[in-house]
């Protein structure tokens, strides 16, 4: 693996880094100085893409990872699970901008200009407590740390005292879940 130096780039407390796994095979790689945390997307062969969440070391949690078989679930996923906490608006979307210019080159399509690039509800609640209600809201299900965002639903590493049927990680739908 070899960082390509010309593709990094500083967007305030956020890094974008371009790594070279061989021939077709690239890693794009998102750092946050704010929470030591880093995200990648990964083309590991033709059809077949990870994405991969690492926290900081003193978090102590186990990485998250999702796998794609389409480039472009691949990156919508990468996109909708950055670090955003505590970063301008602009300095986002110029990271986001900058990750999708090095993807497009990388897997040899066209230059998307004027990108749409929304943020997702809970993005900014990825890494810290939500609480998941029932679907009309009207009692608590479930408390814990969001982990990822996939889709209309939304990973959580739960809290012991809200363990059901012993899973540690839980899926539910994202408009069931809070930001404590």
């Amino acid at each position: 693996m070899s960082l390509i130096d010309e593709s990094t780039k500083d967007f305030g407390s956020m890094s974008v880094l371009l790594h070279s796994l061989g021939t077709d095979c690239y890693r794009i790689e998102w750092n946050s100085r704010m929470t030591g945390a880093s995200i990648s997307l990964i083309r590991v062969k033709k059809n077949e893409y990870i994405v991969v969440r690492k926290w900081a070391t003193a978090r102590n949690i186990d990485d998250v990872s999702a796998e794609f078989d389409q480039a472009n679930q691949a990156l919508i996923h990468f996109l909708n699970n950055v670090d955003v906490i505590k970063s301008k608006n602009e300095s986002i979307v110029a990271a986001k901008e900058h990750c999708i210019n090095l993807f497009t080159s990388a897997e040899g399509l066209k230059p998307i200009s004027h990108p749409s690039l929304p943020t997702p509800r809970l993005q900014e609640a990825i890494g810290k407590e939500v609480i998941v209600k029932s679907s009309l809201g009207n009692y608590l299900i479930s408390k814990g740390m969001l982990l990822q965002l996939l889709g209309n639903q939304a990973e959580i590493q739960v809290n012991p005292d809200h363990l059901d049927e012993g899973q540690l990680r839980q899926k539910f739908y994202t408009k069931q879940v809070h930001v404590c």
